[in-house]
């Protein structure tokens, strides 16, 4: 039969003040109560623990042995408690983030510089990548948490915001007067896209199928600063969501116009392991994630109420 931890411990603090009376006053327990807690533990060890003499309460050499052992269970106790209170108020450990490359500019630096500043014992990793690379880390356990294409990401991840599409262009390409392109029109610019497994090229083959028409390839390139780069250089135009091109086109490096009608937006979401308990620093860089997120949608990158913080 198991030793009982709450004996123990009134075992323990008969033994520190040497009295049944004092014990009991100090556990805030009656003394006919402690004392029925005492018989009942040599009882169960069919040993003496405890001797009572005019001047207290003497410890066998039995209650000795016991008393070694019962204040170093007491202790890796106590000190288990202030470790997993010390992890609730300062969360430690790793935690990998990843996020889709074309918002990863927006994303990745608030993010890492509140969890640094809040809690600096969690290394948090981030890491870039097109959409299908984000849902294979996501589905093998590789990154806690990932913000990925909601068309892409697993069914039960929680959205995060709408982003608005915009069609991109050389410096001064475009009128800076708001106006807006059709998606006819944007498919018949010399386009430079990434391969058809990623979620901008998906969108534009389907509406290219919806309209008859063709999309006029130029180029295919994969990574988003080679992009821009070759738009920059004057090799063509792309489609992208607003949080990768608006410090470029604020700056004056690229022009860009949105995507006229409903429905070019594309959906960003929130998508976590399953089956995989969440640390509580995965917690914590998850509720710094929704903060970046709701705070970049106030300044207007993108428009959709982030899911509640855990």
């Amino acid at each position: 039969m198991a030793l009982d931890l709450l004996k123990l411990r009134y075992f323990s603090k008969i033994a520190e003040f040497g009295s049944f009376t004092r014990a009991a006053h100090e556990l805030g327990v009656a003394q006919p109560a402690l004392s029925l807690h005492m018989r009942s533990l040599e009882e169960q060890l069919s040993v003496q623990l405890l001797t009572r003499t005019p001047r207290g309460v003497v410890v066998t050499e039995a209650g000795t042995t016991l008393l070694a052992h019962t204040q170093a269970i007491l202790k890796a106790l106590d000190q288990a408690e202030a470790a997993t209170k010390e992890q609730a108020k300062n969360p430690s450990g790793d935690v990998s983030l990843g996020v889709l490359a074309s918002i990863a500019p927006l994303i990745a630096l608030p993010v890492l510089k509140i969890c640094e500043e809040r809690f600096p014992k969690i290394r948090l990793t981030i890491s870039e990548g097109d959409s299908q690379t984000l849902r294979a880390a996501i589905e093998t356990k590789a990154h806690d948490l990932a913000v990925n294409l909601g068309e892409v990401a697993r069914p039960t991840a929680s959205p995060l915001f709408d982003e608005m599409l915009y069609a991109v262009g050389p410096a001064g390409h475009f009128a800076e007067d708001g106006s807006s392109i059709s998606i006819s029109q944007a498919l018949e610019l010399s386009l430079i896209l990434p391969t058809r497994r990623h979620g901008i090229r998906i969108l534009l083959e389907r509406e290219a199928l919806i309209l008859g028409k063709t999309i006029n390839i130029a180029r295919e390139i994969e990574g988003l600063a080679s992009t821009k780069a070759a738009i920059g250089a004057g090799f063509g135009f792309t489609v992208l969501g607003r949080g990768a091109v608006f410090e470029d086109a604020r700056r004056g490096a690229l022009s860009v116009r949105p995507l006229a009608g409903k429905g070019f937006t594309r959906r960003l979401v929130l998508d976590s392991p399953v089956d995989h308990p969440q640390t509580k620093a995965v917690l914590e860089v998850r509720n710094i994630l929704l903060e970046v997120v709701l705070r970049l949608g106030e300044q207007g990158n993108w428009s959709c109420v982030a899911p509640k913080q855990a």
